[in-house]
């Protein structure tokens, strides 16, 4: 049982490190904040037009991804907030 106790320990201790080092909880899969909407509706465009729009309209720090989306379809901007432990 202490074995297996400390295999899954770490194992466990060896993720976090890993997610801590390649910074995985900060990358674009991170994005995910609904900012606002952009452009005509129904959105006609592309997402790769959807996120010009939303960095044209909100500024390029705050916005990581413009993602056309719904029925009818809607440009919707999202941002990506970081919470930092220090």
């Amino acid at each position: 049982m202490a074995k297996n106790l400390n295999s899954v320990s770490f194992t466990i201790l060896l993720l976090v490190l890993l997610m801590a080092s390649t910074e995985i909880l900060e990358s674009d899969a991170a994005c995910f904040t609904f900012l606002g909407e952009c452009g005509p509706e129904p959105f006609t465009g592309s997402n790769a037009d959807c996120l010009a729009c939303c960095v044209a309209l909100y500024k390029s720090p705050p916005v990581c991804a413009g993602r056309v989306e719904g029925n009818p379809a809607h440009c919707h901007c999202y941002v990506q907030i970081l919470k930092r432990f220090t």
